[in-house]
């Protein structure tokens, strides 16, 4: 049976290519993510408001404020899922899968920002530099911890992952509360950053005009190509890889895989931290509000690393994606609706996303059938 449809399967040509074949399940799960979206505005808001709130989703509000101005929102947005999608999936490469993203961008949000308060006298017009390489070492130690805690301690990943998301969480407020260069008592958010903390513009700003669009998007592909780069050509990378798929297998082929999943980890908690920073010293004005919730870019992360297979160039547009779809969000709130309605909308889409497996499983089933006959 299994060769008579492999056989059919072969006969489907380019139908059942394994592109095709996760592009089709892709386009399935966002096509019903939105309709049960429209669904739901359309109890929610009447015939009148859901159609036109629908078509702002549809266009990333684009009709709204103009393509310029919408594109530039989107690349903004973009910047911190694209990094902590991709610090989920470079972990799933080597079968752990990393909870703790939201943690480890907070870890890179706040060492960002103290670098660039208390750096940018000495430093000047390389504060951004001080931040950024500031935020990826705060990152790197927090993904370390939480990777030797897995590996070497046995710990299991989901339940250390939350808890060091919420030591972060605790322990960045504390660090915030001390220092009274970042914060004084009596409001709950930070003081803005100096000019010279800020990422450069690069003439973005006259591009794409209305947005805070900067060269975050830029660092973010590149960091992108450079993870693609260590587990294609690198011997770790293909240490990584070959811990994930079986981890016996690759103890046995002298592999220290203990080793290799806290550095998968440490490496994760870069890219995560990345996001942080990239995303809070990318726009003038920036300033984090203290609480006792974490950051939803860091939760964002693990749809956008499903959505791109985990792979490191895929996820630089599935993350472009998302971000679509959140500007887009944004903009149904110009018709009056709820904030709360947008985010559920928004967070259906995104979930149907992660049903992708499932829905290319039942594309390969459909090409059986309809080309068993030429088998």
């Amino acid at each position: 049976m299994k060769k008579k449809e492999n056989r059919a399967v072969k006969a489907g040509g380019i139908w059942a290519s394994p592109f095709m074949t996760t592009f089709i399940a892709k386009i399935v799960t966002i096509i019903i993510g939105l309709m049960i979206g429209l669904i739901l505005l359309l109890f929610t808001s009447g015939t009148e408001v859901a159609i036109p709130a629908f078509k702002t989703i549809i266009t990333g509000s684009f009709g709204l404020v103009g393509f310029r101005t919408g594109m530039g929102r989107m690349l903004y947005y973009a910047v911190p899922i694209l990094m902590t999608g991709l610090s989920v999936g470079f972990a799933l490469r080597t079968g752990v899968f990393n909870i703790g993203a939201p943690g480890q961008f907070l870890m890179g949000l706040y060492a960002g920002l103290f670098a660039g308060i208390h750096f940018a006298p000495a430093l000047g017009g390389a504060t951004w530099v001080a931040a950024i390489i500031a935020g990826a070492l705060a990152g790197g130690v927090w993904g370390l911890i939480q990777g030797m805690l897995q590996a070497y301690k046995k710990m299991n990943a989901i339940i250390c992952g939350i808890m060091m998301n919420y030591v972060a969480l605790y322990l960045v407020n504390m660090l915030i509360r001390a220092d009274r260069a970042l914060y004084f008592g009596g409001r709950s958010y930070t003081n803005s950053l100096p000019g010279d903390a800020l990422l450069p513009r690069l003439g973005m700003n006259n591009i794409f005009t209305g947005s805070a669009a900067n060269s975050g998007i830029i660092i973010g592909i590149a960091v992108c190509v450079a993870a693609y780069f260590i587990l294609k050509k690198t011997t770790l990378g293909y240490e990584l890889k070959a811990t994930g798929l079986n981890r016996e297998a690759a103890r046995y082929a002298g592999i220290k895989v203990e080793r290799v999943v806290a550095v998968s980890m440490m490496i994760s908690g870069v890219f995560a931290a990345l996001g942080g920073v990239l995303y809070h010293n990318g726009a003038m004005g920036q300033k984090y509000t203290l609480g006792d919730a974490l950051r939803p870019e860091g939760f964002t992360g693990i749809p956008v690393a499903l959505l791109g297979s985990n792979h490191p160039i895929a996820i630089i547009f599935s993350a472009l994606f998302i971000s679509y779809l959140q500007v887009g969000g944004l903009g149904m709130q110009s018709f009056g609706i709820e904030s709360e309605i947008v985010t559920v909308i928004t967070s259906i889409t995104i979930f149907f996303c992660s049903f992708n497996v499932l829905f290319q499983k039942l594309y390969i089933r459909l090409i059986d059938k309809l080309f068993e006959g030429r088998a």
